[in-house]
């Protein structure tokens, strides 16, 4: 091994010519100036292109120039002459010869020792191989390298001392390396013994008795074990990056856990970092009592890592679009870093990819998962590895995931994933993204509230319409949902929609038809008014563009209910209806799915909707046949608590009331009847009648205002 380069590898005789021909500063080298230039050739320089020529006097070696003293301000001031006080280097060609070098610095206000090691420099090849097994996969650890260094508190060492007692209780003593590598393996373990052995027998015993002081928490975790905590009152493990001690934002000491945990961003499974605190404490305090702990501190670790693989599974189940029931809590960012939850029951869809591009301020990135860990030939060779994940696909190093170019794979690429290991689905997020169709909102979900759908089965025939009707309603939204990408326009995109009109009077079930649509093709149903847009007309076709597009990804049907002020024909006195007309017209055409349109009070259709519109049903009043029905299906919904005959159904039946008004009386009469703890009787309903009558009363249509809406 060579020793070092001199520095004044110039001959001397070079420094008789340096002292004729000087080197005015270092500047003015660092520029390409030569020697011997006037202040006149100077000025020319700055005002005219400088002519590149060699000045034959330039010489091929090299000139040194050291530092001198500092000035106040801490700059060097250059010299040629190498500084007095300089010595020899420490290590050097004798040095090398030992298997370990050991500094030491003194201790000061410790009256029981005065040195301290610093740092332990590993030379031998024979103890670097053994320490190769000990700390494998240990971040920032390459013990390839031909000079090993250890340094700091030796967490290394420290957390892997049950491992390196072990290895070293291996060694034989048959070959020479076998002697030799037990011998420099001693002496490792004398010098740690000597320095650490009341820390490390303070921490095992400690960690015996399932307890831990603050200042001896930085041994309980070791990178790259498994930690548990809870967040948002899930049960998480997420894999230990790093640990140091510190501050939070408000100055109050506490020992920082930095760790990973495996996340799904809407294309494909990588690792996301969180940062957790545990704040300073008195005394010692029960392992599994603080905010995070190794996991295999966890009481019951066995039955928790089930759990986990087995929740990390269903979230993996669960990667891209799902429609699903969800009962449990949601949750979003609020307005001032706040959480504001809330109550969900009712459907949802799961949509990361959605999210992210809905929700742009809280996307998620991820870095890739590494398939295949690093292995040990590739230390050996002196690559380093510092226990991040290895980053390729176009992503940067940082923790953020972002990639470089700012494109994000194709939500096709999901589909060629590999699938999650045990250890990655132990780690996986309890988060799931998507939107609530109830509460209209972008949410946070967890994983174990997500529910398999209870389909209506029977919701679509017992919907009372004609059987040809409900036959050309279904068969044109199955067969456009199936060969949307066959129908297309001049423009690419453009007229793939299904638009139907469902015009009637209320409570005949023009709604009713858009939802069992949607559960007899098990598609979600996204329920809009106009409402749900506002009048802003700026605002407007932000939205609608939005939700038309959330409708496509999701292959749902789209129902607009009361859609009156978008059908209505425009006029010259209504400029801002007018807008509002122009954007609905206009974003409809390049809508893929299927919409339903109802309206109650349409007197005037705009002629721009009637070439849009593919099909539109009119839906009379209730026949005394349809009513009949309506009753029927109400009343089957529990047969046991009813005693209605077939008698008294006929009269309900011949009473004029629509498909609403039937279910509201229904529902007062089963209250009234509950109250007496007496089954559902002709009497209750007639007695809820009488008490309502004038409701329906003034609710009924006259032929005249029918004959001028439906005529």
């Amino acid at each position: 091994m060579p020793s070092r380069i001199r520095s004044d590898s110039t001959s001397s005789a070079s420094s008789s010519e340096d002292e004729q021909a000087p080197i005015t500063n270092g500047a003015k080298v660092a520029n390409g100036t030569t020697n011997g230039v006037s202040k006149d050739d100077d000025k020319s320089d700055e005002s005219e292109e400088p002519e590149e020529h060699i000045d034959p006097g330039m010489k091929s070696g090299f000139k040194n120039f050291y530092s001198g003293k500092e000035d106040k301000k801490g700059r060097y001031q250059w010299q040629e002459k190498i500084p007095e006080d300089i010595g020899n280097p420490t290590e050097n060609d004798k040095t090398a010869k030992w298997a370990l070098l050991v500094r030491n610095v003194k201790v000061y206000n410790d009256p029981q020792k005065v040195l301290a090691i610093h740092s332990i420099v590993v030379q031998s090849p024979l103890l670097k191989k053994l320490l190769a097994g000990v700390l494998k996969g240990y971040p920032g650890i390459a013990v390839g390298l031909n000079r090993l260094e250890l340094s700091g508190k030796f967490e290394p060492l420290i957390h892997r001392w049950a491992e390196l007692q072990a290895a070293i209780a291996k060694l034989g003593d048959e070959t020479e390396d076998e002697r030799m590598t037990k011998e420099h393996a001693n002496l490792l373990q004398d010098i740690l013994v000597k320095e650490f052995k009341s820390l490390i027998d303070t921490s095992q015993d400690m960690k015996s008795k399932r307890v831990i002081t603050y200042e001896l928490l930085w041994t309980l975790f070791q990178p790259g074990i498994a930690v548990f905590s809870r967040q948002d009152g899930q049960e998480m493990a997420m894999t230990l990056e790093d640990t140091r001690y510190g501050q939070d934002c408000k100055g109050n000491p506490c020992f920082w856990i930095t760790c990973k945990y495996v996340d799904w961003d809407g294309t494909k499974f990588g690792t996301s970092k969180l940062n957790l605190s545990i704040y300073e404490y008195k005394g010692t305090r029960h392992i599994s009592q603080l905010r995070a702990f190794p996991l295999e501190y966890h009481p019951d670790a066995k039955a928790l890592k089930a759990r986990l693989i087995e929740r990390g599974a269903k979230a993996e189940a669960l990667a891209g679009p799902n429609y699903r029931a969800y009962h449990g809590i949601g949750w979003r960012h609020g307005a001032f870093g706040t959480k504001d939850k809330y109550n969900v029951k009712g459907r949802i869809v799961i949509d990361t990819y959605g999210w992210n591009r809905f929700n742009p301020s809280y996307a998620i990135f991820v870095a890739p998962l590494t398939q295949k860990e690093p292995t040990q030939e590739s230390h050996e060779d002196g690559e380093e590895s510092d226990g991040e994940e290895e980053c390729d696909g176009g992503y940067d190093a940082d923790d953020s995931g972002m990639p470089m170019d700012g494109h994000f794979a194709d939500e096709e690429d999901a589909a060629r994933r590999l699938p999650l290991t045990a250890e990655q689905k132990l780690i996986c997020t309890p988060l799931l993204r998507g939107y609530s169709l109830k509460s209209k909102l972008w949410l946070n979900f967890f994983v174990n509230s997500v529910k398999e759908i209870e389909w209506q089965k029977d919701a679509f025939d017992r919907l009372v319409l004609p059987k040809n009707q409900k036959e050309l309603i279904l068969g044109f939204t199955e067969s456009q949902r199936k060969y949307r990408e066959t129908f297309d326009d001049v423009i690419e995109g453009k007229g793939r929609g299904m638009i139907v009109l469902l015009c009637g009077p209320p409570g005949v079930g023009k709604t009713l038809t858009a939802e069992s649509v949607a559960e007899e093709m098990k598609v979600p149903l996204f329920m809009m008014s106009a409402g749900d847009l506002g009048l802003d007309p700026r605002k407007v076709e932000t939205k609608l563009q939005d939700i038309l597009e959330m409708c496509t990804r999701w292959q749902s049907v789209l129902l607009l209910d009361e859609a009156d002020v978008f059908l209505e024909q425009r006029s010259l006195h209504e400029l801002e209806r007018n807008k509002l007309v122009s954007i609905f017209l206009r974003v409809l055409e390049y809508f893929e799915g299927t919409m339903f349109l109802t309206t109650n009070r349409v007197q005037t259709f705009d002629p721009a909707f009637q070439s849009r519109i593919h099909i539109s049903l009119d839906y009379q009043e209730l026949s005394i046949k349809s009513r009949r029905t309506v009753w029927k299906n109400f009343l089957d919904s529990s047969p046991q608590d009813h005693s209605i005959t077939k008698q008294e159904l006929e009269e309900l039946a011949r009473m004029n009331m629509n498909g609403r008004q039937i279910k509201n009386i229904l529902k007062i009469a089963r209250l009234l009847a509950s109250r007496k703890d007496a089954k559902l009787s002709h009497d209750h309903i007639i007695t809820t009648l009488e008490v309502t009558q004038h409701l329906h009363n003034e609710t009924q249509f006259s032929e005249r205002t029918r004959g001028s809406l439906y005529g």
